[in-house]
Order: structure tokens, then sequence, then C-alpha cells
């Protein structure tokens, strides 16, 4: 996962960086893991260390969605460029040897999810706000690009609408606990951010409706099925997609983005009809999502 440490000699984190922290606290517990207590100090080495790690990340995963569509991407590649794609990967924790193309939304959805909770776990609104809006762009422009596969969708979406929510409140969307770096703040997040946020999750509901029209219910149990190593927070999040019929399904598509979306409508009304919805979907050109100099 994106948030283990690597080797004091050429690597990203100690684990106790900004490894989650498990809590005893009796509310309800949220689908993020525990926070920093305090922001990372902006100019210090750990706040390069994470921007390293992020944006080393988020590059092997562009790589293995472009080469899940390249047949010719390795014989493209110099030797150079190949051992440079080893490296990255090794530290991105994505692969270890040799980064091969995703085979499935459920693949990307894994990686994209470790730098989230990374994010997360910084409790440092200057990283969180501009990646976290970079990355939904990412989840927009590769969602239609693979069969759609309900539980680990949903799951992600569901994490990156409490990550919003939260962000917009200053508190966790969940349990209602102050967020690390908005003591005493008011709209941290900007009036621009906040209206490509409710575009891209807007653009993310109709996604998902576009894909469930098209998708084949018995694909997608195969894609679905759960093995051991499923975590926790998965287990108790009703994704019982195929209980109910449509009809359930549709219930779970209606609710993407549902806080976020309901804290913009209330505070933007109208005001995102300028907002680009070509951005919103993902075409931004390069998707450069770096926030390093």
């Amino acid at each position: 996962m994106a948030t283990n440490g690597a080797s004091p000699g050429g690597g990203f984190m100690q684990p106790s960086a900004l490894s989650p922290v498990p809590s005893t606290s009796t509310v309800t517990p949220s689908v993020l893991p525990k926070q920093r207590t305090h922001p990372i100090r902006s100019g210090s080495m750990k706040e390069a260390t994470v921007i390293n790690h992020v944006d080393r990340t988020i590059l092997a995963i562009n790589r293995r969605h472009a080469k899940k569509f390249s047949s010719v991407y390795e014989q493209l590649q110099t030797p150079q460029n190949s051992m440079a794609s080893t490296s990255v990967g090794s530290k991105s924790g994505i692969v270890e040897d040799k980064e091969r193309g995703y085979e499935s939304f459920k693949e990307v959805v894994k990686d994209i999810e470790g730098v989230v909770d990374v994010l997360w776990v910084s409790g440092t609104p200057s990283l969180q706000i501009p990646y976290l809006i970079s990355l939904s762009v990412l989840v927009n422009t590769y969602l239609p690009d693979y069969p759609f596969t309900g539980k680990a969708t949903f799951r992600l979406l569901r994490k990156l609408d409490s990550f919003f929510a939260s962000l917009i409140l200053g508190e966790d969307a969940e349990t209602g606990q102050p967020l690390s770096g908005f003591e005493g703040r008011r709209n941290v997040v900007s009036m621009t951010e906040k209206v490509r946020i409710k575009s891209i999750a807007e653009s993310a509901r109709v996604l998902v409706v576009e894909k469930g029209d098209a998708r084949d219910p018995d694909a997608e149990a195969d894609d679905d099925f759960e093995d051991e190593s499923t975590d926790e927070m998965e287990r108790d999040m009703d994704f019982d997609l195929e209980g109910d019929g449509p009809d359930k399904w549709e219930m779970e598509a209606a609710r993407v983005y549902e806080k976020t979306i309901q804290l913009l409508g209330d505070e933007l009304g109208t005001e995102v009809e300028f907002c680009d919805e070509d951005m919103a979907r993902g075409d931004e050109g390069e998707n450069n999502i770096s926030t390093s100099p």
C-alpha cells in the first residue's frame, strides 16, 4: 500500500510519519484513516518527502494505465527509461520489478486509494486540496476505460466524497472530529476550488450511471468477488449490489458524491453553471497534477 515506509537509505518515510493510527473512539468510524494532529510544516523535508512519494505513485498509475492500451509501449522505451520505470515502480510499492498494464479498474482503485490515504493522514490542506482534485479527475478519466466493478468503485467514490466533504466542513464528515490544519480558519477551500469540485462530483455521478446502464451483471458479480484479504472497512459497507436487483444498484449510484454535492449545492446554488464540463470529466491535457515547484 502507498503508505508503507521504505528503507532510510533511499525511500519514502518511516512508518510512524504518516501511518494510520487505530482509533479507540466509540463514534461511528470514518471511511478514512486517522489523521496527524498537526499539518506538515511548509518547506520541510517531510513535506518534500510526501510530495515526491505522491508524485512518483501517480506517475506509476498513469504509466500502468497507458500500458493497458499501448501494445508498443515496451518497444518505445530506451534501456534508460526502462530502468527508471523499474525504479519508480518499486519505490511507489505498486510493482516490484516491471510495471504491467492494469487489468481491471479494481487495480486502479487500489493504487489511487493508497495515495488518498497518504494525503488524508498528512493532515495538510495545502497538499490535500490540489492533489485530491487531481485524483478525482483521474478517476473520472479512467472510469470509462474499464468494465465497471461496483464494490471497488463505490468504495473509492465514497472515500473521495467523505474527503471532499470533510475539507469543505473543516471536520471529519463521518465522525465530526476537527481536521488538522483547519484550526480557526474558514474557507480553506477557495470558491474556485469548490466550483471545480462540484462539477467533478456531478460528472462522476453521470459517468457511473452511464456505466451502470451498459454493465453486465454477471461479469460484475465475478469482478466483485471478495477474497480473504478484504479490509474491515469494505466488509462494513453495504455493497450487496445484487441482492435487491437494479433498484439497489441505482440507489448506490444516486449516492455518488452525495455529501459533497449537497454541501456545495447549498452553498453555491447555480454558480457552477460556468464550470468547464470537459475539465470535470478529465480533459486536462497531460494531467499535470504535481504540486512541486
